[in-house]
């Protein structure tokens, strides 16, 4: 079995490669199963390196890579008082694995483009940097999302239009990850014709986006979302006899099933007045309205809270985000309504990054987990504070030297031990660590180190 094949010594330092792989590409090996409570066992290789905090083992990895800032979050951040934490080690598990078996939903985020913009807080990074719109891509890519939707606001705003155009760009570097564009109602805010604006905008949005292979379609046909464009008097008429390319109009909330210009509806946040409601009942709502509209198009969303107690246009709405729990059940509210045989096409994350309603997900979700080991002749145990439903897996490590990580274990919660003495080890000390992966963009969290001699 492979977790008896760890190689004569772990001390990767000197060059001495593992007994499961020496050479070769990096990729795993064949996964076994560990025996007598030790959980999983994926093999390793002794070519790979970086976070394994997407799980499946591939190979060492360092102290340093597992408890750094591995998100596009700028680490000068701090957090803030609505919930925002200083960006950690989020778990890079696939946001998919928390959907129904056999979903084949696309999953999107929400991105606000205005940062570095007058009128914000500073985060830490400017929308417009093309090496920070590589990292945010790079980061959703590799948390399993399929494509980003931009809040836009029109050509005259420069400065969020151009990292509109950095973001379309960068999408179109990822086969197969998509973008579309948000209409807000603030673009269309003080014209004199908000109809003629909006036609003016949708020209701009087909001749600079839409013919992108990259931009969202659904049944072939481009979508626009709309935000607010409800409360703005339109002449819908005149929009949908000028504009081009024969997009799909998706507005928020039900009215969106029924308004006679859309396509199809997204749900957002449901912000009830107490903090303590999630909001399950706006989406167990919103699903039910789509399940009588099964011909429109259909973005449920999931959040892990909201507090826009810090944005300059709040009015101190709040939603708790409960240590994660929030995002769990918003997202575990989807499967009471689709299936593998009854499938949602969509969902849209609220928000990647809107900081000042404290609804990013940039940042990754504090669990409000932590984690400490001891050892017990040659068996590992470990215990958590706080809500195991958070995480995913635990990921067991031995070090030759406290700082070159070597994976040996990946035990499912509700295990909390590990037989250290059934691995083939060099006599020697080492230092032995457990990380708690979170589920989707939650925090990990590694215990202390454990000394360990063989």
């Amino acid at each position: 079995m492979l977790s008896k094949k760890l190689g004569a010594s772990l001390a990767l330092a000197s060059g001495l490669c593992l007994a499961v792989a020496c050479g070769g590409g990096g990729g795993n090996s064949t996964a076994g199963n560990a025996q007598s409570g030790n959980g999983a066992y994926t093999g390793t290789s002794a070519t790979a390196t970086g976070d394994i905090s997407a799980g499946n083992p591939t190979g060492p990895t360092t102290l340093a890579a597992e408890t750094a800032n591995n998100t596009s979050a700028s680490s000068s951040f701090n957090g803030t008082s609505n919930g925002n934490i200083k960006p950690a080690s989020v778990s890079k598990v696939s946001l998919h694995t928390l959907l129904y078996p056999g979903a084949t939903t696309k999953i999107y985020v929400h991105v606000m483009p205005w940062w570095g913009s007058s009128g914000h807080i500073n985060i830490g990074y400017n929308s417009a940097d093309p090496a920070q719109v590589t990292r945010q891509v790079d980061d959703m890519i590799s948390r399993g999302i399929d494509g980003l939707i931009v809040d836009w606001y029109g050509p005259a705003n420069a400065a969020l239009n151009n990292a509109t155009l950095a973001l379309s760009q960068e999408a179109q570097n990822h086969s197969g990850f998509e973008f579309a564009i948000c209409e807000d109602a603030g673009a269309l805010q003080g014209a004199s014709n908000p109809t003629a604006k909006l036609i003016s905008d949708l020209a701009y949005i087909y001749q600079t986006y839409e013919t992108s292979p990259n931009y969202m379609r659904k049944n072939g046909r481009p979508v626009i979302v709309l935000f607010g464009e409800e409360s703005v008097a339109i002449n819908w008429s005149q929009v949908a006899a000028a504009v081009q390319g024969n997009p799909l109009f998706v507005w928020e909330n039900n009215v969106g099933f029924t308004q006679p210009d859309s396509s199809g509806a997204f749900s957002w946040i449901g912000i009830t007045g107490n903090p303590a409601d999630p909001g399950l009942g706006y989406l167990s709502s919103f699903y039910q309205t789509a399940a009588s509209n099964t011909t429109e198009q259909t973005f449920g969303s999931y959040y892990k809270g909201f507090n826009d107690s810090i944005a300059s246009w709040g009015t101190n709405r709040v939603v708790n985000q409960n240590c994660g729990q929030t995002w769990l059940s918003t997202m575990a509210e989807i499967s009471s309504y689709y299936n593998s045989s009854q499938q949602l096409e969509s969902i849209q994350i609220p928000t990647w990054n809107d900081y000042e309603e404290g609804d990013e997900i940039e940042t990754g979700i504090d669990n409000c987990v932590s984690i400490s080991a001891a050892l017990s002749g040659q068996t590992l145990n470990w215990s958590l504070s706080g809500q195991e439903s958070t995480i995913d897996h635990y990921t067991v490590f031995v070090s030759p030297d406290g700082q070159t990580l070597n994976p040996v274990g990946e035990v499912q919660p509700g295990t909390h031990s590990i037989n250290i003495g059934s691995f083939s080890l060099a006599a020697g000390s080492y230092t032995v660590y457990v990380e708690a992966i979170g589920k989707p963009s939650l925090l990990n969290h590694m215990s202390g180190a454990v000394a360990f001699s063989r």
